[in-house]
């Protein structure tokens, strides 16, 4: 591999600027050593006029003819995890754009691992495409994390849960939102048991196939235990350009789809709340299917849930005993009341397709709030 570092130019995801005097250090980072080890050799070159050609960049894909179903006044539908040349994807960051607008998206998270490069690629969206949540994958041995609503890089080189957990909150602190990605076999896994201080969970990661029930019941342990983490959805797209993958690593934008609620304000900061605060559902594509959950406003300890599109689904309502209620879906625009279940923290509601695979799935409506 070669790369290029200059004042005007860096191949991704390294950052272009002046090369100082000084003392320097190169970081290598085998993600898998065999047990026989790995040579390695590292060459480095000056050269004051060695210029890297921006070139510009085509990029087709086609546009569905058919339109996206209307979503609730106030909600917007997106992709929180994708992934570019800037670390281990196959694309531009325009070029992630636009697919992600072409495929209906109103947001898009941009998480390249363990670097920022990509947010000024990216610029900030709108104006007819979709917008960007600057933010990064911060990927260590012991499992990854993502951060939105940030602009800066994350310490990862010290891979213990006190090390993590400081940097999390500090992430937080600075007015992030942090979540664990993927805790599931092969996601990697989590593995920093104990560590607290982040806002939410991928509990989708993919297809809901790949292993995702795994992540679900990451997810359930913390709730059960009272931490009111929000559940989250990314797709992990790395691959626009690429065929004949294997099957983990066919994702495609927007599978899932993350579902926001942010009244009149389409912005970043009114998207990071939402987040934060759990005004949101996912969805196993951005055509649904639709899932409401809230408190009923004319009677205390009562939900109402909405569905739509979501006929031949059957809708399972949860607290932390597990499954309270089951009931069939038999339109494609239903709603239903259901009264909470005595001595319950909290009820959520979930969609479940004839194949047991899930298709949405809210975040809970916590009891002490009715």
């Amino acid at each position: 591999m070669e790369f290029t570092i200059d004042e005007s130019w860096a191949t991704p995801p390294y950052r272009k600027g002046k090369i100082g005097a000084g003392r320097w250090h190169v970081l290598l980072g085998p993600y898998k050593v065999g047990p026989r080890g790995c040579d390695w050799n590292v060459e480095v070159w000056f050269d004051p006029g060695l210029r890297s050609p921006w070139r510009g960049l085509g990029f087709s894909r086609r546009v569905d003819p058919d339109p996206l179903p209307v979503a609730r006044e106030g909600w917007l539908r997106g992709d929180l995890h994708c992934h570019t040349l800037y670390s281990d994807g196959d694309s531009w960051p325009p070029e992630m754009l636009s697919a992600a607008a072409e495929t209906g998206l109103d947001f898009l998270g941009v998480t390249d691992h363990n670097n920022v490069g990509h947010q000024l690629a990216y610029g900030p969206g709108g104006n007819g495409l979709p917008i960007v949540l600057p933010g990064i994958e911060v990927t260590t041995y012991g499992g990854h994390w993502n951060a939105w609503g940030t602009d800066r890089w994350w310490e990862f080189r010290e891979p213990e849960s006190k090390a993590v957990e400081r940097t999390i909150r500090a992430a937080a602190e600075s007015g992030a939102v942090v979540s664990i990605c993927h805790p599931k076999p092969f996601g990697p896994p989590w593995e920093y048991q104990g560590v607290s201080g982040f806002h939410a969970v991928e509990v989708w990661n993919g297809p809901w196939a790949q292993l995702n029930a795994a992540s679900l019941a990451f997810w359930e342990s913390l709730l059960r235990r009272g931490d009111r983490s929000v559940a989250l959805g990314g797709s992990d797209t790395h691959y626009l350009h690429a065929r004949d993958l294997a099957a983990r690593d066919a994702d495609s934008l927007g599978t899932p789809t993350t579902w926001v609620q942010v009244g009149d304000r389409p912005t970043v900061r009114a998207i990071l709340d939402a987040l934060r605060e759990g005004r949101s559902f996912v969805s196993e594509s951005p055509r649904g299917p639709q899932l409401y959950l809230e408190p009923d406003p004319a009677r205390v300890g009562r939900v109402i849930v909405e569905v739509r599109d979501g006929a031949g689904t059957g809708l399972v309502m949860l607290s932390e005993a597990g499954a309270v209620e089951t009931t069939a879906v038999t339109d494609p625009a239903w709603n239903r009341t259901f009264d909470v279940p005595a001595g319950a923290s909290y009820v959520r509601a979930q969609l479940a397709g004839a194949n047991g695979n899930i298709r949405a799935l809210t975040n809970p409506v916590w009891t002490d709030r009715l």
